[in-house]
């Protein structure tokens, strides 16, 4: 599977703490165990957990917005540190992927397992529904990433489902939970704390006191009967599941974390003696008001920027309020954008075969049978004028608590070309886990006296069709237009709504596109100064030539294409793999029948570990890296010859069998490394051969400076100007808005406006249509600045410039980046001379182009050198 940039971010963060906690706990441990030896000597027990949070903020993995709040332990119920983090991801970021995923670094490379148990907790009965679905369906991505840890097995169980223990010695079982469920209000009346009859093999017989009291010692918050046997010398152990994740530490995953901060809710989930807790949340929560107060560690920030930047959500939300009283016209714009936007889904699937109908949301005040005469706008009315402007049965569909036409066998896939559905009617049923990309546009007719239900329903319009931008800009976006409401309050709201998201950094990507209401536009155009009016500012793109014919490049076509996978050496990988490495054994513990004589009719022999039987699967492992290998021929004969060399160095079929998950997990790695050192080297070929040119071309194909570019901050908003107070005076489009860049950016920024050598300078953006370079990755390189100066002999120099934050100096993609640009160096400047990092190339008489990368802390001693 292909993660996204900042997925992969998240990913990348998550190996660096699980490497650094994994080492602390071991140090942790071994200390427990002296002091277990000597409880005499005081010995203190390491904080292997809060050790980890500090090692990673000193290095600059942690997000910025959060060095200076400290490390919130967790404990669970036996008062045992529990490693807990928070990943901070939008609505529509991927949480439950980037979940699936921590789940096989969690039991590889933390708990040393392929089978074990998954506590997975939800908010409510729509994400529950969605994600069950997608892990208990064996072809979807999210399933196939648990299978890699466990090679292939896995259960997907719910609460009331019968659970062995050998199902947990066996297999990865994911147990899908509502939090409601885990609820200790009422824990005596539920099934989940009660005992029952279908949780089998976790605990002693009934009468086998000693075992019964001596597991009671060891895990003291094990529920037990209230009554005791005669002499109340005896704990029996309830078999309850309660019970069972208290003994076996689940990992627990906690989807909308910041709905589980209640007391009750911590003290039930961390009561369950959890391994490891994975938090997922827009907008993690606080509890400043404990005594310490008890913060959402954050491992990661993701932004909304984050997703805008990969194209997974429509922006901007265009915002249209319609004056009058009659609720018909508000419907009847509406579908007049819908018809327009369908229209354009229409010569997008006629051209690029890509198939999207859009849907409208329409929120009404009543829905129930008794309220259509109550004077309110009901669905009945809504879907009796959509059939008068020319809709039928079958494209409307209406979701509330007594109706709901979705659940229907025809609209269960809305995706789908056979689907009809272009309407949704409700009134605040679509709760979070309703995601249909193909929903555009919400009219609400109920904004001016539910505005909360509103604010719910902006976050089901914003994902975009298939996680990829169309180039329609109408399909791009996604529209909000309201009736009879003020346009403040609807403002507020749909920030509320953003902000609640998880998107809070986009809250100013919202138009007003309202007629006749008066009201100030969100957004303004920059425009060009007076001075470069008449001035076209060209620059370079990375080009594939074929012939007299120059096109941008494409990943797919010009660079994966050309990898040969035919010479991929997997022996040495194979040979580096040492017997016994990552080699789980299943622990199996022995049932007998015995004589009654002796006071027990069965008996319980410890656990021992034995050998599974299981054989590596070929398929399933071509499977597995048909994402970096897709022929899949290819890919069978590069895992026949991995296995093969493995059984050439000796290794049995059941050793294999019981590595697979390690093994699967180093061939991804060592494919997906030689597919970036393929690419690279087709592309050095390439551009060698002159295939692939970055240069300004005679002929057209630059991409040139914008004379104008919508802002997305309103009108008014601050403009930048320089340490001096002076305002900026050379950037090409003004004003310059502040808010638009961060601090070290506004530095840089108003230092180079201030240099006499300078002619010009623009800030890029990393958005579809603004200026990248293309290398031999998909991801493309997007500069922060580009600006033109004049040497002290007259010689022009236009500057891309990539700037760099320090804590990511030496990660992957710093270097791949600074990589590229020292490649394209050594092909435009052959005489040795080239500081390493710069791309230059003398494009027409006295100009040239050069392309750098500064880190943040050294942009203050390197820029100046540019001017000199």
């Amino acid at each position: 599977m292909e993660y996204k940039d900042y997925q992969q971010r998240v990913l990348d963060t998550l190996d660096v703490y699980l490497s650094e906690l994994k080492e602390r706990k071991y140090k942790a441990d071994k200390v427990e165990e002296l002091r277990r030896a000597n409880p005499d000597l005081g010995i203190p027990l390491p904080d292997f957990c809060g050790e980890t949070w500090t090692e990673l903020n000193a290095k600059g993995w942690l997000p910025a917005s959060r060095t200076n709040i400290p490390y919130s332990p967790r404990k669970d119920g036996v008062g045992r540190a529990v490693p807990s983090i928070c990943a901070k991801v939008p609505v529509g970021g991927g949480k439950t992927l980037l979940a699936t995923a921590a789940v096989q670094k969690v039991f590889s490379h933390l708990l040393n397992s392929n089978t074990g148990f998954v506590l997975w907790v939800v908010p409510n009965e729509a994400i529950y529904t969605q994600t069950k679905r997608q892990l208990a369906n064996r072809e979807h991505p999210y399933r196939q990433l648990l299978e890699k840890v466990s090679a292939g097995k896995v259960k997907v169980l719910d609460k009331d489902d019968p659970l062995d223990a050998r199902d947990v010695e066996t297999h990865l079982c994911v147990m899908m939970l509502m939090l409601q469920s885990a609820n200790r209000e009422t824990k005596e009346t539920l099934r989940f704390f009660r005992d029952r009859g279908n949780v089998r093999g976790f605990f002693p017989v009934g009468d086998d006191y000693d075992a019964h009291n001596a597991l009671k010692a060891e895990i003291p918050n094990l529920d037990c009967y209230a009554e005791l046997i005669p002499g109340g010398q005896a704990n029996i152990i309830k078999d309850s599941l309660g019970n069972v994740l208290r003994l076996i530490r689940p990992m627990a995953i906690i989807d909308e974390g910041h709905k589980a901060y209640s007391t009750k809710a911590m003290e039930t989930i961390y009561g369950f003696n959890p391994s490891f807790v994975l938090e997922l949340s827009g907008t993690p929560r606080d509890r400043l008001g404990d005594t310490p107060p008890t913060y959402a560690n954050w491992l990661v920030d993701v932004r909304g920027a984050d997703l805008e930047a990969e194209d997974m959500i429509k922006l901007p939300i265009n915002l249209k309020v319609k004056a009058g009283d009659d609720w018909r016209d508000c419907i009847r714009d509406s579908w007049d954008l819908l018809k327009q936007l369908q229209a354009d889904a229409d010569k997008l699937h006629a051209n690029e075969a890509t198939y999207i109908r859009p849907i409208m949301l329409v929120q009404v005040e009543r829905t129930g049978k008794e309220q259509r005469e109550s004077g309110y706008i009901h669905t009945e009315d809504v879907r009796d004028y959509l059939k008068l402007l020319g809709l039928d049965d079958a494209e409307i569909a209406v979701k509330s608590a007594e109706v709901n036409d979705l659940k229907n066998p025809e609209n269960q896939d809305l995706l789908s070309p056979n689907n009809r559905v272009r309407v949704v009617i409700t009134k605040s049923a679509l709760q979070e886990g309703w995601n249909c990309p193909f929903a555009y546009l919400l009219c609400s007719l109920a904004a001016n006296s539910n505005l909360s239900a509103m604010t719910q329903l902006v976050g089901r319009i914003l994902r975009q069709p298939y996680a990829r931008k169309t180039g329609v800009p109408s399909l791009d976006q996604c529209y909000v237009v309201c009736h009879h409401a003020s346009t403040r309050d609807v403002v507020t709201n749909i920030k509320k709504a953003l902000e609640e998201d998880g998107m809070g950094d986009l809250v100013d990507q919202i138009r007003d596109t309202s007629d006749g209401s008066g009201t100030t536009k969100a957004k303004q155009v920059l425009k060009r100064r007076s001075q470069f009016n008449k001035v076209e500012i060209f620059l370079p793109v990375v080009k594939w030539v074929d012939g007299s014919v120059a096109r941008d490049l494409d990943y797919e076509q010009d660079v994966l294409a050309a990898v040969d996978w035919n010479g991929v050496d997997v022996d040495t990988l194979a040979d580096g793999i040492k017997p016994g490495a990552h080699l789980e054994r299943t622990q199996v513990t022995r049932i007998s029948f015995v004589g009654a004589d002796k006071g027990e009719l069965l008996k319980t022999d410890a656990a021992i570990a034995a050998e599974d039987a299981v054989l590596f699967d070929p398929v399933y492992a071509t499977r597995i890296v048909s994402d970096i290998v897709v022929n899949p021929w290819v890919a069978r004969d590069l895992v026949g010859r991995f296995y093969a060399r493995l059984v050439a160095r000796g290794f049995e079929a059941k050793t294999i069998g019981a590595m697979a998950s390690y093994l699967l997990e180093e061939l991804r790695k060592h494919l997906l490394a030689e597919r970036d050192r393929m690419a690279e080297g087709h592309f050095i070929a390439a551009v060698a051969k002159g295939d692939i040119q970055f240069r300004l071309r005679a002929d057209g194909g630059n991409w040139r400076v914008p004379h104008t570019i919508t802002s997305d901050l309103p009108e008014g908003s601050r403009s930048l100007r320089r340490k001096s107070d002076a305002p900026i005076e050379k950037s090409v489009l003004e004003p310059v808005l502040e808010d638009e860049l961060n601090n070290d950016e506004r530095d840089f920024a108003c230092y180079i406006d201030e240099q006499a050598a300078l002619v010009w300078w623009h800030r890029n953006v990393a958005k579809s249509g603004h200026y990248h370079v293309q290398g031999w990755r998909k991801a493309k390189v997007y500069p922060d600045f580009l600006f033109g100066l004049k040497e002290t002999g007259g010689q022009h120099k236009v500057m891309v410039v990539e700037t760099k934050g320090d804590q990511l100096a030496g990660n992957d993609d710093t270097k791949y980046k600074r990589k590229l640009l020292e490649l394209m160096t050594q092909h435009f400047r052959e005489d040795g001379t080239t500081k390493a990092g710069e791309l230059e190339l003398v494009v027409a008489g006295d100009t040239k182009v050069v392309c750098d990368m500064v880190l943040i802390s050294d942009w203050k001693t390197k820029v100046p050198h540019y001017f000199s």
